[in-house]
């Protein structure tokens, strides 16, 4: 029976592996890139088609049984896509993180390979946290959540979700206009706040690493935070 015995890789084969790595890597990211885009893409013309849809219902029947049916039946399922297209969004932000530390992590390879020539790599080669957001332009601890996109499809989804229960305690309730505004906009608010809590979680959850192994100048040393779900571009 003939056994493997471990010696040190030959470097030539170690860089042609690493560089064939860090390309299925930027090939993953520009797939992450590419669908978060086309799920946004599909939730906002739904979002569309929906209004004119209603637009369409309420001049035909006025705020009556029709309108309420339709709405009722249309805004709830409008509301799921929201769901899962913002849930979706967070997954392929702690994705396209991982592959970002991934690839910093072969280029720091690259960095010891070129010696004194390393200053020629303008990206991180830090495999945290901090030199991720680096390489993004992003400030080293992130970006506030309120500015990624799927924030923005969770505001919208959550409107969406408050106008829902509006109509509802219109159509059932007879309720007043006030009333039902108030309602809208304690459900919408609340919709806001519990899924950016979940999505933090998922995004910490997704994100999960161990101890860089070049961690940036500023943290060497240092214990190694968990990344927030700020820290992606989708």
């Amino acid at each position: 029976m003939t056994r493997v015995t471990s010696s040190a890789p030959d470097s030539q084969q170690l860089l042609t592996a690493l560089s064939t790595e860090h390309f299925t890597l930027q090939g993953a990211r520009s797939q992450t890139m590419s669908e978060s885009s086309a799920r946004a893409s599909v939730y906002v013309f739904s979002v569309s088609s929906t209004l004119v849809a209603l637009g369409f219902i309420g001049q035909l029947s006025d705020v009556g049984d029709a309108f309420n049916v339709f709405a009722l039946t249309v805004l709830p399922t409008l509301y799921m896509l929201g769901v899962v297209t913002f849930v979706r969004l967070v997954e392929c932000a702690a994705e396209d993180f991982r592959y970002g530390l991934a690839i910093n992590r072969i280029r720091h390879y690259y960095e010891e390979v070129a010696g004194d020539r390393a200053s020629l790599f303008l990206l991180s080669g830090h495999d945290d946290k901090a030199g991720v957001n680096a390489n993004m332009a992003l400030p080293p601890e992130g970006r506030m959540p309120y500015f990624a996109f799927s924030t923005a499809v969770l505001v919208i989804n959550s409107v969406v979700g408050g106008s829902a229960a509006a109509i509802a305690l219109g159509a059932f309730v007879d309720a007043s206009l006030g009333l039902a505004a108030g309602a809208a906009g304690a459900v919408a608010i609340a919709s806001v706040a519990a899924w950016l809590r979940y999505s933090d979680r998922l995004f910490e959850a997704g994100t999960a690493q161990s101890e860089p192994l070049f961690p940036s100048p500023s943290r060497c040393g240092a214990h190694a935070q968990p990344p927030n779900r700020a820290d992606s571009s989708v």
